[in-house]
């Protein structure tokens, strides 16, 4: 830890790390699903049946605020976990925080994971669960929103989108997303033993979701390889200081602004990739208001239009 100066809050996250060995998956995942979502004081949790991807029925909850009437825009959040974990407590906490301080519906899927079911299964299935919740959201203003490999299938699901006709987000957010399978900027390189998550359970992780696949569409799968973002909404990224993916969200935030989509990008310092699950930390609070704060000025812009 002290290598890499981790801020003294993610003390106990920076210890962690994801499993390297595909055959820990399974109990991992089993661990995982004691993690629950339920209904508390501040929003309600409701569990659906939703379209997936080939005909497949999808485990899918929507969480709005307890205590909310009138419309509420929509926010898609599909969570991280290098495309083969399952939500956890932390991802939980996030989704209910949203709903509850934007305030916003949040519609938060259990895809297909990895290796199981490789790409495209976990990205169209999450394209079938935004169809779903436009149903849903009717006119309100909808977010686009994913963390770590979540950011990934966020990003890919924006662009499906727009390739197949349909309504785009109105805003985009993206917390240490993953973007790339090239693996080749200088923090992949730099990286290479980061807490919890680095250059090598990328490698990893890249193997259980496309493994030799080529897909014909590659930019679904590897976002930062897409040759246009026309038509993407704003876009708030946060990358973390000591994390092997925080080039390729610095990099996908400047082509962003290159192609004069509105787009920001903040490093979190002395932070490593997964802080989020420091859940009660002075560290994620701060980035927490700024996202809510990026995020209703964001809104703000979708009724003034």
């Amino acid at each position: 830890m002290s290598k890499y100066n981790i801020d003294p809050e993610l003390a106990g996250i920076a210890r962690l790390k994801m499993p390297n060995a595909p055959a820990l998956l399974p109990l991992m995942n089993r661990i995982i699903s004691f993690s629950k979502c339920r209904s508390d004081d501040t929003v309600a949790v409701t569990r659906h049946q939703t379209p997936g991807y080939g005909g497949a029925s999808l485990d899918t909850l929507v969480i709005e605020p307890a205590h909310h009437t009138g419309e509420l825009p929509c926010m898609v959040l599909f969570h991280g976990g290098g495309f083969v974990l399952k939500a956890s407590f932390a991802h939980h906490s996030m989704a209910k925080l949203y709903a509850a301080r934007l305030p916003c519906r949040v519609v938060y899927t259990d895809y297909r994971l990895a290796p199981e079911h490789p790409f495209p299964v976990p990205a169209e299935d999450c394209y079938c669960t935004y169809e779903w919740a436009l149903e849903q959201a009717g006119s309100a203003p909808v977010i686009m929103a994913g963390d770590s490999a979540g950011g990934a299938l966020a990003l890919a699901v924006t662009l499906m989108a727009r390739d197949r006709g349909l309504r785009m987000p109105d805003a985009e957010l993206l917390i240490y997303p993953v973007t790339d399978r090239r693996m080749t900027t200088d923090s992949m390189k730099k990286y290479v033993d980061a807490p919890v998550f680095d250059a090598k359970l990328t490698k990893m992780m890249w193997d259980a979701y496309l493994g030799r696949r080529q897909p014909e569409r590659i930019e679904y799968a590897s976002p930062l390889e897409a040759a246009s973002y026309a038509q993407f909404p704003p876009t708030y990224i946060e990358v973390a200081q000591f994390d092997a993916l925080r080039d390729e969200g610095v990099l996908l935030c400047e082509k962003l602004k290159e192609q004069g989509i509105p787009a920001e990008c903040h490093e979190v310092k002395g932070a490593c990739h997964g802080f989020e699950t420091a859940t009660k930390s002075d560290l994620l609070k701060t980035c927490v208001e700024r996202r809510i704060t990026w995020l209703r000025s964001a809104l703000d812009s979708v009724g003034n239009r």
